[in-house]
C-alpha cells in the first residue's frame, strides 16, 4: 500500500509535467500604472497546450505589490481579472486601495491570465480607435463583426484558441504560486474572475486559504443567455423604481410604453438619428437597430450613477433624440474596451458558454425585450473559433472546505443575486451578502473594502457584519435643469 503523501506528490509532479513543467524566471522592479511605488514583475514559461508538454511554449506576467511591514503574512492576495478578456495587472492601479490595510502585511499578486495583458495577449485591436472616431463606423453592427471575424481568423492562423479557456488557464495560475513560492493564497475575483476562481478552487483546495468573488460568475450561467434575462430584469427594475417614485414619474411618465415605442422602432432595419457626437459635437447620422439599442440600454446599468440617467434617457430617445442614450453607454463602454482581449473573449465563451445556449433557451429568450439580440453576435463569432471539449466537472461547484464570500449588486445586470444565491447554497462555507442598490461590483463601494479585509484576514465570515451593504442608498434619478424661462 502506498503511502498517501508519496501518492499526493507523484499526482502533483504528474500534473506539473501535463501543464508543461512550468519554469519560473526570477522577479524584477518594475512600475504599474496607477501604483505610485516600485513593484515586482515576473513570469513563468508554460506549454500552451497542456497536453503537450514540449510543443508551443507562452508566457504567463504577473506582478507582486510587496508587502509593507517586515512582519509579513505568508498567503498573499491573488486578483483575478473580469471580461473574460482582462488584464489583471492593467486594472491594478484601480483595485489596488481596495487592498491597501491587507498589503501592510500581504503581497497582493496581479496575474495576466493567458491571453490577456502581457501574457499572450489575444487582442483584436492593439491600437483601438480614437474616441472621436465616427458615430455610424462605431455603431455599424457589420463592420463590427466583420472585423471580429477577420481578428479570430487572424489569431487563429498563430495561436491554439482551444487552450485558452478557463479551465486550462488556472493552472498557469498554479504556476505562478509554485513558482512564488506560497503554500496557499487568497483568491479575490471579479466577475468573470470569479469563475477562474472557482475552477482554481476545484482543481487545487488544498492551496487555498480564502475566496472573496465580486459579481458571482459560475461557469454554468450560460453567457450570453444570461445576459438578455439579467439585463431585463435590471433595467425593468430601473423602469419600476422610477414609476414609484413621484418626482420621477411626474418628470418621466409611461416610461414602459415609451421603452416599448423605442424598441419597435428599432426592429427590423432599425430607424435613423441625427445625433450629436459627445466629445466632439459634430452631428452625424446613424442608424439605430435592436441590437445597438440592446446594448445602450444595458451597459449604462453596469453602474447605479449612470443608470439613474437612464429615464431620462430613455425618453428623450423615445421622443426622437438618442443622443443622451448613446452619449451614457459610451462613457462606460469605451473605458472597458481600452483593456480586453477579443480573441480571449471569444475562446472562453464560444469554448464553455455557447454549447449550453440550446433552442429551447433561444426559445424562451425570443419572447423577452431584448430576445437573442446578445446571442446573434455570439454565434457568428464561434463559428471562426475552435473549441476543445471542457472537462464535465468545470461547471460543477467546488467540494472544497474553503471559506468563501460572494458579494452580488442588487440592480447588477450582469452578475445579479440570483446567480450568487444559487452558487452559495452548492458550496460548503459559502456566505452571501447583497448590496440592494449597487451594480456591477461591490467590494469598492462602501464598507465593501472593510469586508473583504476583514474576510480574508479571518479566512471566513466569523464576526463579519455585511447589514451595512443595506445602507447604501441608490442614486437620485437624473432629472435635467429646466429651461431658463420656465423658471421665471
Amino acid at each position: 500500500m502506498v503511502d498517501r503523501r508519496v501518492g499526493c506528490a507523484v499526482a502533483l509532479l504528474a500534473l506539473l509535467a501535463a501543464a508543461g513543467a512550468a519554469a519560473a524566471a526570477p522577479t524584477e522592479p518594475c512600475r504599474l500604472n496607477g501604483i505610485d511605488r516600485e513593484v515586482q514583475c515576473g513570469r513563468v514559461s508554460v506549454a500552451e497546450d497542456p497536453d503537450r508538454a514540449d510543443g508551443r511554449r507562452i508566457e504567463v506576467h504577473f506582478a507582486v505589490v510587496p508587502a509593507l511591514a517586515r512582519a509579513r503574512a505568508l498567503e498573499p492576495v491573488f486578483v483575478l481579472a473580469g471580461g473574460p478578456g482582462q488584464s489583471a495587472r492593467r486594472l491594478a492601479g484601480q483595485v489596488q486601495p481596495l487592498f491597501a490595510r491587507l498589503n501592510a502585511r500581504r503581497d497582493i499578486v496581479y496575474v495576466d491570465q493567458r491571453g490577456t495583458g502581457a501574457s499572450n495577449a489575444l487582442d483584436c485591436e492593439p491600437e483601438r480607435p480614437p474616441p472621436t472616431q465616427r458615430l455610424a463606423d462605431a455603431l455599424d453592427a457589420k463592420k463590427t463583426a466583420a472585423r471580429t471575424r477577420d481578428c479570430l481568423r487572424r489569431l487563429a492562423a498563430s495561436h491554439d484558441l482551444r487552450q485558452y479557456t478557463t479551465w486550462i488557464a488556472v493552472r498557469d495560475l498554479e504556476a505562478v504560486r509554485s513558482a512564488l513560492g506560497h503554500a496557499r493564497i487568497n483568491l479575490w475575483g471579479a466577475s468573470y474572475g470569479s469563475r477562474a476562481a472557482l475552477e482554481y478552487l476545484r482543481q487545487f483546495p488544498r492551496h487555498v486559504r480564502s475566496v472573496v468573488l465580486d459579481g458571482a460568475a459560475p461557469p454554468d450561467m450560460a453567457l450570453p443567455a444570461s445576459f438578455a434575462r439579467d439585463a431585463e430584469a435590471s433595467l425593468q427594475a430601473r423602469l419600476a423604481a422610477c414609476a414609484a417614485d413621484p418626482a420621477c414619474a411626474a418628470r418621466f411618465p409611461a416610461l414602459d410604453a415609451s421603452l416599448e415605442r423605442l424598441l419597435t422602432r428599432a426592429g427590423g432595419e432599425g430607424f435613423v438619428a441625427d445625433v450629436a457626437h459627445p466629445l466632439t459635437g459634430r452631428v452625424e447620422r446613424v442608424r439605430i437597430d435592436r441590437a445597438t439599442l440592446a446594448a445602450a440600454l444595458r451597459v449604462p446599468l453596469y453602474s447605479p450613477s449612470l443608470a439613474a440617467l437612464l429615464p431620462h434617457a430613455v425618453a428623450e430617445a423615445a421622443g426622437g433624440n438618442a443622443a443622451p442614450l448613446l452619449a451614457v453607454a459610451a462613457s462606460l463602454g469605451s473605458g472597458v474596451a481600452e483593456n480586453f482581449a477579443e480573441g480571449m473573449h471569444y475562446a472562453v465563451v464560444c469554448a464553455e458558454d455557447m454549447p449550453r445556449v440550446d433552442a429551447a433557451t433561444r426559445a424562451a429568450l425570443a419572447a423577452s425585450r431584448f430576445g437573442t439580440d446578445f446571442i446573434a453576435p455570439y454565434d457568428e463569432a464561434c463559428a471562426q473559433v475552435a473549441s476543445r471539449p471542457v472537462p464535465e466537472a468545470f461547471y460543477r461547484a467546488p467540494e472544497a472546505d474553503v471559506p468563501v464570500l460572494i458579494l452580488s449588486g442588487g440592480a447588477d445586470p450582469a452578475t445579479p443575486p440570483r446567480h450568487g444565491e444559487a452558487l452559495a447554497g452548492r458550496l460548503k462555507r459559502a456566505t452571501h451578502a447583497v448590496a440592494p442598490n449597487l451594480g456591477h461590483g461591490v467590494s469598492m463601494h462602501g464598507c465593501g473594502p472593510a469586508l473583504v479585509t476583514g474576510f480574508i484576514r479571518n479566512a471566513g465570515a466569523a464576526g463579519l457584519d455585511a447589514d451595512c451593504l443595506g445602507k447604501l442608498p441608490a442614486p437620485t434619478v437624473f432629472a435635467p435643469p429646466s429651461p431658463p424661462e420656465a423658471r421665471r
